[in-house]
């Protein structure tokens, strides 16, 4: 009796603390956005991040997104020194990443060849997330690291949608770590308008982005400051 006593005020005591650390308010003075094509707003006007500068008017947000980028390729740019000032003065870090890992393997050999590699493919890409956070925190230990999973954009009606659909489970399990935050895009795949081609959102799409973002800070207990204080 008197373990389970003590346990749960254990329990309480961790839960009072845990309630304490996420409300704390985030003074959102600067957003930096980190990734691929997803991240650049390919074939928009600004993709998320106009969506961002709507929602957050008083702060500064800088989108350093690349078409084609893979995770590699952001590995590298971090540690050559890349965004550092930048990263270092970061309120919240956006990360769009990973999208291309797939689709380059699948350029170079096909479906099967991607599926006999994406055991090994996945584990390089949750080493390179760990660079990607660690590297971002390296110089900033107060910043806050949301990532968007990997959507599924292809249509209900195609023939291998059930099976892609478990790749980008099993893919997006890599993402997220200790203080990381994860925006679930999984919705958008079922929205058949919002697709400006095959892989990229269009206006609409963005915008649910942006809606979800929201929702993820939102559900965390996270007070987010639009203006400063």
């Amino acid at each position: 009796m008197g373990k389970k006593f003590l346990a749960s005020a254990l329990d309480k005591k961790a839960f009072r603390r845990k309630r304490r650390n996420v409300n704390k308010p985030h003074h959102i003075d600067k957003i930096v956005i980190l990734g691929d094509s997803v991240a650049y707003g390919y074939g928009t006007k600004g993709g998320i991040a106009r969506h961002l500068a709507d929602s957050f008017p008083d702060s500064e947000v800088l989108n350093f997104g690349i078409n084609g980028l893979t995770s590699d390729g952001l590995v590298e740019r971090l540690r050559a020194g890349h965004w550092r000032e930048e990263l270092a003065q970061a309120d919240v870090v956006l990360l769009n990443i990973g999208g291309n890992d797939l689709l380059r393997q699948y350029r170079e050999g096909g479906a099967s060849e991607l599926i006999r590699q994406f055991v090994p493919l996945k584990r390089k890409y949750r080493r390179n997330l760990l660079d990607i956070y660690g590297a971002i925190q390296q110089n900033n230990k107060h910043v806050l690291i949301v990532q968007n999973s990997l959507y599924n954009s292809m249509k209900k009606e195609a023939q291998y949608f059930g099976f892609t659909n478990l790749l980008f489970h099993i893919w997006n399990s890599a993402i997220g770590s200790n203080g990381i935050l994860v925006t679930n895009t999984r919705k958008m795949g079922k929205v058949p308008s919002i697709w400006l081609d095959s892989i990229h959102p269009n206006e609409e799409g963005y915008a649910i982005m942006h809606q979800l973002l929201l929702e993820t800070l939102q559900t965390t207990g996270i007070t987010i400051a639009k203006e400063r204080q």
